[in-house]
């Protein structure tokens, strides 16, 4: 597998992916997550995660405000301790 082929055609589809996904927002189909979910069992059938990790690489995970809450009081820090520690903004 070529992945250096792959990141290349990601970034020359840059702005074509955005306008794509710019519009599911706007209106998504009510079984949205069903398209999604059955979308990653196909792909991660001819991908191996482990091999590519590209996502990882690349996107960091997003916190909702109720997971900075639930994970700090967890730690039995301050949410804004929390964010100052462990998070960086976008």
């Amino acid at each position: 597998m070529d992945l250096d082929f792959y990141k290349k055609q990601a970034i020359q589809k840059q702005k074509e992916h955005k306008k794509f996904l710019d519009g599911l927002k706007k209106k998504p189909p009510k079984n949205l997550d069903y398209i999604v979910q059955e979308t990653h069992d196909e792909v991660f059938e001819e991908i191996d995660c482990l091999q590519c990790a590209n996502c990882c690489k690349t996107t960091g995970p997003l916190y909702t405000e109720k997971d900075i809450e639930r994970i700090s009081k967890h730690l039995r820090m301050k949410s804004a301790d929390f964010e100052a520690k462990f998070l960086k903004s976008r």
